[in-house]
């Protein structure tokens, strides 16, 4: 509670800071990850914290926004361009959230395409397990090892699950891992 109020603080000190400046066209890096950091405010406080891992989390605001910047690069295919480790960490999370997205694209043989209805179970299920949209889920891969049963792999970030589903959506069981 007192890390959320000391970052609450930080940003909005970020944010009179920023109002004060004068607007230019052109920013430096640490101008771009100042206002990073105060856009983002408390989302940046809240950020999902399953894409940091390896116990690496931002020591502060402006770390945190350094990371989200370079998270965004990451995600939507940008070149990586800088050099602090939080950048870093957040650049290599961001692409492979994204590579984690196009999985699906790449699982073409009938027996990887699970029936909507096991998908959305285990989407469900790993929602629920994560405290995230399945919005947020990415299914990685699917197979068949029975009549009517799916193991399916679901992703959060740097988390992942196996589902056993009937083709009907019930959980038979769930494991944290991988196929």
């Amino acid at each position: 509670m007192i890390r959320l109020s000391l970052t609450m603080l930080g940003t909005a000190a970020l944010c009179l800071q920023l109002g004060m400046a004068p607007a230019k066209a052109e920013m430096s890096h640490d101008e771009k990850v100042a206002a990073a950091a105060a856009l983002l405010g408390i989302a940046t406080l809240l950020h999902n914290k399953h894409h940091y891992k390896d116990g690496y989390s931002p020591a502060a605001a402006e770390h945190a926004g350094d990371f989200e910047t370079c998270y965004r690069d990451g995600l939507h295919g940008y070149a990586y361009t800088e050099s602090t480790r939080d950048c870093a960490e957040g650049w290599q999370a961001g692409n492979a959230e994204r590579e984690k997205a196009r999985a699906h694209r790449q699982n073409t043989s009938a027996e990887q395409k699970a029936p909507p209805m096991a998908v959305k179970g285990c989407a469900n299920l790993m929602a629920t397990n994560f405290a995230v949209g399945t919005h947020a889920v990415h299914i990685i891969k699917a197979r068949s090892p029975r009549k009517h049963e799916w193991e399916i792999e679901a992703s959060v970030g740097h988390e992942h699950l196996v589902c056993v589903m009937r083709d009907t959506g019930e959980v038979i069981s769930a494991r944290g891992g991988r196929l």
